[in-house]
């Protein structure tokens, strides 16, 4: 972004980019690398996408009903930051609002959620951010409960994996052929402005490849 009163000198120009890459100079590493790839090997990796925007209004609409058609093989997490109405380059992109949210009822393909068949309430919604983004359990020296509702850097994190490991791939749930997808009823107090919630899917990803071509993603 490039801010400035003379709009003659608004100009930037990038150069010498380049890629970077590793090389095997061992030929025996090199056959081993050759193999894996010959033979098969995956990529496995998150997928995040948002799905949708939607706004919040200053001291109405206390209740908010959202759906999320999200149809994955294995949908890891939903997450919602909450943000500011503001101008193009205004925006602290650090900055994310805790709306006074009171509970948050999940139903997943008609169902209510079975951990919290009462719906996410007060530190739920801590409890269930750091489960799923701090890797090794209380290590969270640079963030805390206080800090998540009141330093605006909350997030609201609905996690839909069966198992809390980090480094287990394909433990989401399944939500293939659904017509009912994840429905979210979100109960807050009034806030003095309005606020647009970003509402995105977190999904497990692979990529296959096999004789060093291209196979599938998933």
């Amino acid at each position: 972004m490039v801010i400035g009163t003379d709009t003659t000198q608004l100009k930037y120009k990038l150069t010498n980019i380049q890629l970077e890459y590793e090389m095997i100079r061992s030929k025996t590493l090199g056959d081993e690398a050759y193999s894996i790839y010959s033979s098969g090997k995956e990529f496995a990796s998150d997928h995040v996408m948002r799905s949708k925007v939607v706004n919040f209004e200053k001291n109405t609409n206390t209740r908010k009903n959202i759906k999320i058609d999200a149809q994955k093989r294995s949908l890891k997490a939903i997450l919602l930051l909450f943000i500011e109405p503001c101008g193009y380059g205004t925006r602290d992109s650090e900055k994310y609002v805790f709306p006074n949210l009171t509970k948050v009822s999940v139903t997943i393909n008609g169902s209510p959620n079975m951990i919290y068949s009462n719906g996410v309430e007060g530190k739920d919604m801590w409890e269930e951010a750091q489960r799923f983004f701090v890797k090794e359990k209380n290590k969270t020296e640079h963030m805390d409960a206080t800090k998540f509702y009141t330093g605006d850097i909350f997030g609201l994190l609905i996690d839909m994996r069966s198992m809390a490991d980090q480094e287990m791939h394909g433990s989401g749930r399944r939500i293939v052929n659904s017509t009912d997808g994840v429905q979210l009823e979100i109960e807050r107090k009034a806030f003095s402005g309005d606020l647009n919630g970003h509402v995105f899917v977190i999904a497990d990803y692979q990529f296959n490849v096999m004789d060093r071509q291209q196979e599938s993603v998933q």
